[in-house]
């Protein structure tokens, strides 16, 4: 019998000097040990140094399972003839090393050596007495895991395997107790998302659009919880915001994945949602020479440019570098309300040694669009009529960022990560307020002005240990992050002409607001520790976590001459379990819970306690043996308590005896076929309801969460024959009816959207060229949403035609 194993593996300035202070140390501390690790390598050459290093954990064991083990955690395959290895032992190998280092250690004393015959295909020579080595024929036998694949890394197709928003280890998503979606960067780019609010709408569980259209930032629901203000993570680390408009933004052609992780999870990230997080995991350098250039151009005025180079920047692979850009000047479905943006990502990989690698990311942006993108609401009418100014009008912010990921293998078993990023964001956002003036089509006017200013540090320190007690497998993580923000914010308003509905003047003079309405300086410190195991026995994973968090806010309002400050903790954990079989069926249970500060003070000058959450959920996750594909099903139970809601004793006062629940059932799958045919698809049903409250919403369900989603998407593109490279692809996602108001009496519309995509892959001397039209919202479904009154409308018609290069 003959194997092959394959895996598809008080003072602003003050502060921040100490804050500096803290990241030079660090980086010091880094820099001694990339020091040690040239030491080692000056000492002893490094096999497989050109290859990135990943984790290893094979214990001593059977060569054949050891084997398996082994090119499940690699991706590689690596064949033998079953009847020379029976009855053979391995000393298994445990730690971070490059594959041909793991390998060579997994053989050390079995009698075996390899020869690799193509990027990571392996086979095994069985070593006689005699000279001379006979090697063997293999046969397949495929494993689930992701050939090469890493957590942080490129996917190819819409199949992620493995991930780290739930766990921050490189962990298989089907070996994780919890629901993880993850948009690959293939999904984005094959259906032209234009923010990451359109790469995660056809997620299981999550809603989008609950504001219509609005360009200045995402607006992301999970489990029927808004996560966009406390729950937006860039590489892991937060991504703050100052409360009023300023939010970091995010280019989806930067992104190599888009991470949703469901249900609560305080105890690897701190204060947050109970709903999830959006974790967006940026492109990396890599070894493979990357040299892609598109062009695009669509309705709506819309034109842009995007480039994507990387690969090695020294003959030996030891720095490697990526550059990122995107320019695009753009108009939108509203005449006057622009979408342009600038962006720039340089980063840089340094591996001195196979033990140890920097990466430095870094990032530039320059957006702007319109101030509020909002229509005119007559009374409960959401008109058509736009009444802002298109040179007054606008939210215009720069934005930069400059960020390190550091890792360094002590030995085998144990690893440390630290990784950083600085940010500073200046937003002006502006934009005129209208109320009829009682003629039926003259709009009385006032203009505002929200002008913020914010800088954030964000570190995380991670210690990760792989061993063994018995027949127990551990990968312990122990950690500390931090993140530090400073924000100025001036609100103020100032007169503006009037407009006039039937002969609109868009471009009148609008003096900058001088009436200064809020003046407040804005700081937060927050510091976490945490601990996690992920235990392996036999077919059993088991995942169990704790934290504790302390809190700090400050808010300063300048025109008072008045701050008030908080202090909050909390502990947090959680706790899952996973048995995965050999047919590819792994159901799952957990428990989580989350925390997120109530800023704020009671009648009797009391801080508000932090907000709660607690999730049970049950599920299966199921990949087939030998296929490109995931399915998750789950049900879980979700509850908010700590809500605040009107004290019966003092309708003036607020106390926190609310509380929220949201349970529900998610659906969701995604293939990569071998006919070139690739499939999302996912429902969501969610019942939500405020189950403890004064007011009016007790009992009701809460504003704009659908009870039912569900979406599908399909593209296609035949590999042979006349119509070779020529593809298409559709997709719908259809959104149910939700509630206006607190007390359930007025409704959202249910909708239905479809996009579609034709695109040509040339060949010939054009190989490397795909030619694309995309067409979103093809039937040009302009939804309209409101809250509490409040109404917005969804984006029209998008056409993008596109040409791209690679070489």
């Amino acid at each position: 019998m003959t194997m092959l194993f394959e895996t598809a593996s008080g003072d602003r300035r003050r502060t921040f000097s100490r804050l500096a202070a803290l990241m030079i140390s660090t980086a010091l501390a880094a820099g001694a040990f990339g020091v040690s690790a040239l030491a080692q390598q000056s000492e002893s050459p490094q096999a497989g140094q050109g290859r990135p290093s990943r984790g290893f954990d094979i214990p001593p064991q059977s060569l054949t399972e050891g084997l398996t083990a082994f090119g499940r955690q690699s991706g590689w395959q690596v064949s033998v003839h079953g009847d020379l290895i029976q009855g053979v032992s391995t000393p298994g190998v445990s730690g971070t090393m490059s594959p041909e280092q793991a390998l060579g250690r997994l053989l050390a004393g079995t009698g075996f050596s390899y020869s690799l015959s193509d990027g990571n295909t392996v086979t095994l020579q069985k070593l006689p007495s005699t000279s001379g080595a006979i090697p063997l024929d293999p046969v397949s036998v495929e494993g689930r895991d992701g050939a090469g694949e890493t957590a942080w890394g490129p996917v190819p197709g819409y199949v992620a395997k493995r991930s780290a928003g739930a766990t921050k280890t490189d962990t298989p998503i089907i070996e994780t107790p919890q629901s993880i979606s993850v948009i690959t960067a293939e999904q984005i780019a094959d259906r032209k998302a234009e923010t990451v609010e359109d790469a995660v709408a056809y997620t299981a569980g999550v809603r989008v659009g609950s504001s219509g259209f609005d360009p200045r930032f995402d607006q992301i629901s999970i489990r029927g919880f808004e996560v966009t203000s406390t729950a937006d993570y860039l590489d892991g680390l937060r991504q703050p915001n100052t409360t009023w408009l300023s939010y970091y933004g995010t280019e989806p052609y930067d992104l190599e994945r888009v991470e949703v992780v469901k249900g609560p999870a305080s105890v690897l990230y701190g204060q947050i949602s109970p709903g999830g997080l959006v974790n967006r995991v940026s492109k990396r350098p890599g070894e493979e020479a990357l040299r892609e250039v598109e062009l695009q151009a669509g309705n709506n005025d819309r034109y842009q440019g995007q480039f994507d180079l990387g690969g090695k920047a020294s003959q030996d692979g030891e720095i490697l570098y990526r550059l990122v850009g995107v320019a695009r000047d753009a108009g939108t479905d509203i005449e006057w309300i622009d979408d342009d943006t600038r962006f720039l990502a340089p980063s840089v990989t340094w591996r001195p040694s196979a033990e140890t690698h920097l990466t430095v990311l870094t990032q530039y942006q320059y957006k702007r669009t319109a101030g509020s993108p909002r229509p005119y609401q007559s009374g409960s009418q959401l008109t058509k009529f736009w009444s802002g100014d298109e040179h007054f009008d606008k939210l215009e912010q720069t934005q930069y960022t400059a960020g390190y990921e550091f890792e360094h293998a002590f030995d085998d078993r144990l690893t440390f990560r630290q990784n950083a990023r600085y940010g500073n964001v200046d937003t002006v956002n502006q934009y005129t307020a209208s109320s009829d003036s009682g003629d039926g089509h003259t709009l009385n006017r006032t203009a505002y002005g929200v002008y913020e200013a914010m800088q954030s540090v964000a570190l995380d320190n991670q210690l990760q240990m792989r061993f063994a007690t018995g027949p127990v497998r551990h990968t312990l993580l122990a950690g500390q992050d931090y993140m530090w923000q400073d924000s100025h914010v001036l609100y103020a308003w100032g007169a503006a002409p009037s407009i006039d509905i039937l002969a609109p003047d868009h471009d009148q003079f609008i003096a900058r607001p001088a009436n200064v309405a809020a003046n407040q300086n804005i700081g937060a410190n927050l510091v976490g520790l945490y601990a996690q195991d992920q235990l392996e026995v036999g077919h059993w994973r088991l995942t169990g976590g704790v934290r504790h968090d302390w809190a700090d806010a400050t808010t300063r309002d300048n025109l008072e001459h008045l701050e008030v400050s908080q202090n909050d903790g909390a502990t947090t954990g959680r706790a899952g379990l996973l048995y995965l079989t050999d047919s590819g069926f792994a159901p799952f249970a957990s428990y989580a819970t989350s925390f997120m500060p109530e800023f704020g003070l009671d009648a009797n000058g009391r801080a508000f306690k932090p907000t709660e959450g607690k999730q049970y959920e049950a599920g299966v996750k199921y990949q087939p043996p030998g296929s490109n594909s995931l399915v998750t099903a789950a049900l879980y139970h979700l509850t908010k308590s700590n809500v605040k809601t009107t004290d019966p004793v003092d309708p003036l006062n607020s106390v926190q005896t609310g509380e929220q629940r949201s349970r529900g059932l998610e659906l969701e799958g995604v293939a990569d076929l071998r006919t070139g045919l690739k499939l999302l698809g996912s429902y969501t049903f969610t019942d939500a309801k405020v189950t403890k409250s004064n007011d009016v919403d007790l009992g009701k369900r809460p504003v704009t969460v659908p009870r039912h989603m569900a979406s599908l998407w399909a593209d296609y593109t035949p590999s042979s024959g006349t119509l070779a490279g020529l593809g298409g692809g559709a997709g719908v996602r259809w959104v149910g009816s939700s509630y206006d108001d607190l007390a359930n009496t007025r409704k959202n519309d249910p909708y239905t959207q479809l996009d579609a995509v034709i695109h040509y892959d040339l060949a010939g001397t054009a190989t490397g060229t795909r030619l694309a039209l995309n067409v979103g919202n093809l039937t040009d479904e302009r939804y309209v949403t409101c809250e509490s009154g409040y109404c917005y409308r969804g984006q029209g018609r998008t056409v993008i035609g596109s040409i791209r290069y690679r070489w």
